[in-house]
């Protein structure tokens, strides 16, 4: 009968950090989880507080000489080291950002085309820059106009920067998702949207 375990490629399993017995070097360096550090003591001498302690010997630090180990509960600490690297993917995701540029000469439907896919950006989450490009001979003022009636469609998203900025012959800003803009955040209810209405 043919072998098929002789093909099959072997594939190490993740089985997590050394603990206990499996910890085979002559010394450590001794973390206790309530003690702190403890000193670097034979393999031995570290077992037997682990085993008094009622916890695990787990090896923390492999590549360090010498190993460095704590105990601890191994449970609990499998649990802080996967919520930990969890946190960290979340915050290692970093958010998209795009830029939708215009020009003070730019069409309406272009405007309105270019105003509904930022604005599905930023429902997903993303970051959009919104930049305003000054060509030929129009002026600063009325690449200003045109973008501050641009900036009207984007009523129910607040931006990074406090205020847009300019550089040379450019204007940009970028709008995030969450928050409100100034403009609605100044606008408070009239004292007749308040008071009920009278008989």
């Amino acid at each position: 009968m043919r072998d098929f375990r002789r093909n099959t490629p072997f594939v190490k399993k993740d089985v997590g950090p050394r603990r206990n017995h499996q910890i085979r070097v002559p010394e450590v360096l001794l973390i206790d989880d309530e003690k702190g550090n403890l000193g670097i003591v034979s393999i031995q001498e570290a077992l037997r507080l682990a085993e008094i302690a009622g916890k695990d010997l787990v090896e923390v630090s492999p590549q360090a000489n010498p190993p460095v180990v704590k105990i601890i509960d191994y449970s609990k600490y499998v649990y802080e080291q996967k919520k930990k690297q969890k946190k960290s993917k979340v915050l290692g995701k970093v958010k998209e950002m795009k830029e939708f540029r215009f020009t003070p000469v730019i069409a309406e439907n272009d405007i309105a085309f270019r105003v509904r896919r930022a604005k599905d950006f930023l429902d997903k989450g993303h970051n959009v820059r919104l930049t305003m490009f000054r060509k030929g001979r129009f002026t600063r003022e009325q690449a200003e106009a045109k973008f501050r009636e641009i900036l009207t469609m984007f009523d129910g998203y607040s931006s990074i920067e406090p205020d847009k900025k300019m550089e040379g012959r450019k204007i940009y800003i970028t709008l995030k998702s969450d928050g409100t803009t100034e403009k609605q955040k100044n606008s408070p209810k009239t004292d007749k949207e308040d008071q009920p209405k009278g008989e």
